[in-house]
């Protein structure tokens, strides 16, 4: 094994051409949620099946802090105006959407470049690339628990391959059904705290503009499991109360969980391997967001279902 510590990443290398790579694996400056945690401990299961290379970034994705391996490329103007725009929120949730770093300056601008361009330059040079990302656990994400995306291959052949996976790993996801979905409310509690906590009211209207989204994808899901009477309530009184009845009867009423195609993410915010990787008709490549749940409790198993994934794509 060779192991190359660079600037911003490090790369654990041994024989083969699959790439495993976990953009989002520094640290959790300013915000504890705000690294993809333990997806670095799926690529490394992943990577000791598969062989090849694993490349794990070092940086917090925090625009001032670091560097988001998996957003585009700002231009130097843009990334200098933006530094003292932090606390315009509504604005900056919509530059952070789509670019990965500001800069103080054109020296910070340069080596921040410079490092996002040596992460995609290894990642680019093997034939097979695993991105490793992480999904809360969330309501928005039932009944998935692991979310496979398609960044350059057949759609239809992805999803034949996940159902295959799905029938190999069946027990086992019956076996997880309630732990999994024990996590989701810990985390709708937590999500509901920290609004209480943040404006001594649950008051969704409140909320940032990137807030009111994640609410609103929740709840959008609540809605389609959760029992008709219980989301009558939470319609006509918005309290936490009520919020978290229509959590846990969503919860009672959803499927097993499984492993799923583009449930949660499509892509679209995936905006620097659609830029370094989109048209290498010679490289497949696939992103994966596992559950917080399934990352923490089961890396091993998360990374036997990507590997066996991947023998079922790779039949196709």
């Amino acid at each position: 094994m060779q192991i190359d510590i660079k600037k911003g990443f490090t790369v654990y290398s041994t024989e083969g051409n699959c790439i495993v790579a976990c953009p989002h694996t520094g640290p959790a400056l300013e915000r504890s949620t705000s690294r993809d945690d333990n997806s670095d401990t799926v690529g490394s299961a992943l990577w000791r099946l598969l062989g090849g290379k694993l490349i794990i970034g070092n940086l917090s994705r925090g625009r001032i802090l670091g560097i988001d391996f998996n957003r585009d490329i700002p231009n130097m103007k843009t990334a200098i105006s933006m530094y003292g725009k932090v606390s315009e929120k509504d604005e900056f949730y919509e530059y952070r959407k789509k670019y990965a770093w500001v800069a103080q300056d054109e020296k910070d601008y340069e080596t921040r470049l410079k490092i996002y361009q040596n992460f995609w330059a290894e990642v680019e040079s093997g034939s097979t690339i695993i991105l490793i990302h992480r999904q809360f656990n969330r309501l928005k994400s039932l009944p998935g628990i692991m979310d496979f995306i398609e960044l350059q291959k057949k759609k239809e052949d992805i999803v034949k391959s996940i159902e295959k996976v799905n029938s190999k790993y069946a027990s086992f996801l019956r076996k997880v059904d309630k732990p999994y979905k024990q996590a989701v409310l810990y985390e709708t509690e937590r999500m509901i705290a920290n609004v209480i906590k943040k404006y001594n009211a649950f008051d969704l209207r409140l909320l940032s503009k990137e807030q009111k989204y994640i609410f609103a994808r929740d709840l959008k899901i609540a809605a389609k499991y959760c029992k008709p009477y219980i989301l009558n309530r939470l319609r006509e009184s918005m309290t936490p109360q009520n919020y978290l009845k229509a959590a846990k009867s969503a919860l009672e009423n959803s499927p097993y969980p499984k492993i799923t195609f583009q449930n949660t993410f499509n892509g679209e915010m995936a905006h620097a391997p659609r830029r370094k990787l989109f048209g290498m008709k010679d490289k497949f490549v696939i992103e994966v967001e596992g559950s917080h749940f399934i990352n923490l409790w089961y890396p091993e198993v998360a990374a036997s279902i990507i590997k066996d994934f991947m023998e079922a794509i790779n039949k196709k």
